[in-house]
């Protein structure tokens, strides 16, 4: 992929505290709700390396719902029974599934609303994830689990606290392609230490690591590669009071359309949409706090098989 995406880090309302108990209350709920294939039909192919799916935790599920279908034009399908606490909200993308949301009310503190999405990286062997991340100075927020239909998962911390995921799908991964229109493009962690975050990730995925950006800058960075394409990014935080976070971006057809959809929806725009190379970038946060990109690119979709 050979545009970076690097927008200004902002502070947003998310409260990541509140995230990490809602990581470890999904888990407590995991046995009531029913998880969905990451892919059906399944296609039995794994791509180590790429981040394959995303969840939201957030207090008001229908609230989110209704703002990134507004939005991203989304559409969504609720697995389980009446009561919120224990249904599965599953997202798709003109019919493709890229990720769920799950409720908690843990994601309200002092009557703010914070939440937000979690990055699941498919891995082979989630367990031995589990080992590199505990010897790594990361944590294993909770341990590898089978949910249901989605196969093995974890989430962990890294060494600067910040949450993602890992998943051995049961069915497989998604065919390896750029996003197109309304789907995941991109994932940038937003570090205060860009060369130990880089030497934990290679660690405990296996990524190489490229130079990205200009390293005589503050915003200097690298990238994380695997399979010979580039997965995601790691840049250097401007405030060392920011948290650091995974920020993941839905590909847009128009990002200040988008972002005008988003104020409209009732969301935030937390980074005006700019260009950036051939791209535009822009960070929005919806109703409920959680922060999410959003890149306009110039280029077409690119096959990856």
């Amino acid at each position: 992929m050979a545009t970076t995406f690097r927008p200004t880090i902002v502070r947003t309302t998310a409260l990541f505290a509140a995230v990490l108990s809602l990581a470890c209350a999904s888990v407590a709920s995991a046995a009531e709700r029913y998880w969905p294939p990451i892919v059906d039909p399944a296609t039995n192919q794994h791509t180590p390396g790429r981040w394959v799916w995303a969840d939201l935790v957030t207090s008001d599920v229908a609230r989110a719902a209704d703002f990134y279908g507004k939005v991203f034009g989304w559409r969504f399908e609720t697995y389980g029974g009446e009561d919120d606490r224990e249904t599965y909200t599953l997202v798709l993308a003109d019919g493709l599934p890229i990720g769920g949301m799950v409720f908690d009310a843990r994601a309200v503190k002092d009557a703010t609303p914070s939440a937000r999405w979690i990055g699941l990286v498919s891995v082979s062997d989630p367990r031995a994830v589990a080992a590199r991340v505990s010897s790594s100075g990361g944590q294993v927020v909770y341990a590898p689990v089978m949910l249901g239909e989605r196969g093995e998962t974890a989430v962990f911390k890294d060494p600067e606290g910040t949450l993602f995921g890992v998943v051995k799908s049961r069915n497989g991964d998604p065919p390896d392609y750029l996003g197109d229109v309304g789907e995941w493009a991109w994932l940038d962690l937003w570090s205060n230490d860009v060369d130990k975050a880089a030497r934990f990730y290679r660690s405990v995925i296996g990524y190489e690591t490229v130079t990205a950006g200009d390293t005589s800058s503050a915003r200097s960075g690298v990238h994380l590669v695997s399979g010979g394409y580039v997965r995601a990014g790691i840049m250097q935080k401007r405030d060392s009071k920011t948290t650091s976070v995974w920020l993941p971006y839905v590909r847009v057809a128009d990002a200040k359309k988008t972002a005008e959809a988003a104020r409209q929806a009732g969301g935030r725009v937390v980074y005006e949409p700019a260009p950036l190379g051939t791209a535009v970038i822009g960070i929005l946060a919806d109703p409920t706090g959680a922060p999410i990109g959003i890149v306009q690119m110039a280029s077409s979709p690119e096959t990856r098989q």
